[in-house]
């Protein structure tokens, strides 16, 4: 009884996400580098499918209840369904935060500065186009406090911040994808796979 009440409650929520302008794979409206895929918090899984880039806690809460009462997450990401798609965006994401994590004092560096190797090498990881890493070098700069609000930001919440705030610039939002970057780690992969 208590997980067809879920059930019902996650359809309400999921009309009311619809009604409120948010279709699958995006919110109307936003750039289309963020479309097809993209999760909040709680990751892949039938919660993504319901609940999509909603990154508030109480959405991705119930994302996360989802995902763990239905054990769709473990299929979706053996099976590469439900966002999952496999090893792609799993491995941009995750090339995402090491990189970061590896290069933290120098990448927030660079930020601070407006450029650098890291800085440029981190855009490529978000996968932004060459033409608008000008752009992102500005805006990582103007936007720095934001993303690295404090002494304990840590590195994966620096990564977290940079997106939002590609999200959240109407250029870099077209220009800066996450399937650019999830094309070059499966290259990378492919390349990795010949040698």
């Amino acid at each position: 009884m208590r997980k067809c009440m879920l059930v019902v409650a996650l359809l309400v929520l999921q009309v009311g996400c619809y009604a409120g302008g948010y279709r699958r794979g995006g919110y109307y409206g936003g750039g289309p580098g963020y479309a097809g895929g993209y999760y909040g918090m709680a990751g892949c899984g039938l919660g993504s499918l319901i609940f999509g880039p909603i990154n508030q806690p109480g959405a991705q809460v119930l994302a996360a209840t989802t995902n763990g009462t239905f054990g769709t997450q473990t299929f979706g990401i053996t099976s590469g369904t439900s966002n999952c798609v496999s090893g792609g965006v799993v491995r941009a994401e995750r090339e995402q935060a090491a990189f970061a994590e590896l290069n933290f004092s120098d990448l927030k560096q660079n930020m601070a500065a407006g450029g650098g190797e890291y800085l440029k090498s981190f855009a490529t990881l978000l996968g932004c186009e060459e033409a608008a890493k000008p752009a992102f070098f500005k805006m990582t700069q103007d936007r720095f406090e934001a993303i690295v609000p404090s002494e304990k930001t840590a590195p994966i919440d620096l990564v977290v911040g940079t997106k939002a705030e590609v999200r959240a610039h109407p250029d870099l939002a077209r220009a800066c994808s996450d399937e650019r970057a999830i094309a070059r780690a499966m290259a990378g992969t492919r390349l990795a796979a010949r040698d």
